[in-house]
């Protein structure tokens, strides 16, 4: 019984001197080794051993089982991405309800702060031709007969030209979801997946590993066992991986100019102490208002429409509906006032 244990005791201790052996020896000759030692000290061969480390040292290197992010791992992220963007962009040009809203929405985020512009401009433009200001004026008068006979068609055709002659831009309507968007964006996504996985080489894990790891780095906040090395990698290639990963630049800060400092007040004289009031004004600001709130008045269940359709517009974010309802408004308060 002793000796057959001291055999085994041998055995065993034969084996962890030759995984020193092992360890010690050039990561060049210890594969080429290893099956006769194993075969030596066991009695027999391990093949699936020596292929598994053969495997493992011929694949991405890896520091406790995360990729490190090499030149080489990065570039197969980008090609990635690259494929499941691919995947997305031709899901936005099929002729799907999708791909109609995706295309629509795009327009509308594009055309929205160009008309915002227009609208800016617009009355010092207006002012500066007055062809084009009656012209305009005309327009959003045939809107508002249009809204009086209850003809929403017409009055939305009047309102879409006079903004047109603002900017085309404000002519392009936000468009409506439809109601299975979210059940169509999820399957285009999961698309985009398996083309990102089929693309990068590495089961779908290995690439979630890789993305939080970039996208830490690019977010300047990159996980504790992040190396410089791996820093450096990321970093050469942010330019394209940002916008393939959702990450928007912050727009850099201006430097603010301090503001003047006020001049100091003026003492107040006598006459400004007592200021005169013009009495034809005076009485020219009260026949004005008093013929706006009769305005007000005669055409109260229209005001009442455009405020519900101007508080709609609000919550759309639609600006050019809310400034050509408000030209409307003020067109119905001032009618025959300037002439009074």
């Amino acid at each position: 019984m002793r000796s057959r244990c001291s055999s085994i005791n041998l055995g065993r201790g034969a084996i962890v001197t030759l995984v020193a052996l092992v360890l010690a020896t050039p990561a060049s000759a210890q594969f080429g080794g290893l099956k006769k030692k194993l075969k030596k000290a066991t009695g027999h061969s391990d093949s699936s051993a020596a292929a598994t480390a053969t495997n493992a040292n011929a694949a991405s290197p890896a520091q406790g089982g995360t990729l490190v992010l090499t030149s080489e791992v990065v570039g197969q992220l980008l090609t990635s991405l690259q494929a499941g963007q691919a995947v997305r962009a031709s899901a936005a040009k099929e002729d799907t309800p999708y791909g109609s809203y995706v295309r629509a929405r795009k327009a509308y985020a594009e055309a929205k702060p160009a008309c915002e512009a227009a609208q800016e401009s617009w009355p010092q433009k207006a002012a500066a031709n007055q062809k084009l200001n009656d012209k305009y004026s005309r327009l959003t008068q045939k809107m508002v007969d249009a809204m009086q006979k209850q003809d929403q068609k017409k009055a939305a055709i009047y309102q879409d030209s006079a903004m047109a002659m603002m900017s085309p831009s404000c002519v392009v309507k936000q468009p409506e979801q439809p109601k299975d968007f979210f059940d169509a964006e999820r399957a285009v996504e999961v698309r985009a997946e398996q083309a990102e996985v089929k693309a990068s080489g590495w089961k779908s894990g290995e690439l979630a590993m890789v993305k939080e790891r970039t996208d830490g780095i690019l977010r300047g906040q990159p996980p504790a066992d992040v190396s410089a090395s791996e820093t450096a990698a990321v970093s050469a290639k942010a330019a394209e991986l940002k916008p393939l990963m959702g990450i928007e630049e912050q727009p850099v800060a201006r430097a603010q100019k301090p503001a003047p400092a006020a001049p100091a007040p003026a003492a107040p004289t006598a006459a400004a102490a007592t200021p005169q009031v013009d009495p034809q004004a005076a009485a020219m600001s009260s026949k004005m208002s008093n013929c706006m709130m009769k305005n007000i008045q005669a055409h109260q269940a229209e005001m009442e429409k455009l405020g519900k359709r101007a508080e709609a517009a609000q919550k759309a974010g639609d600006q050019a509906a809310m400034m050509a309802i408000a030209d409307t408004v003020q067109r119905i308060e001032m009618a025959g006032c300037m002439a009074k």
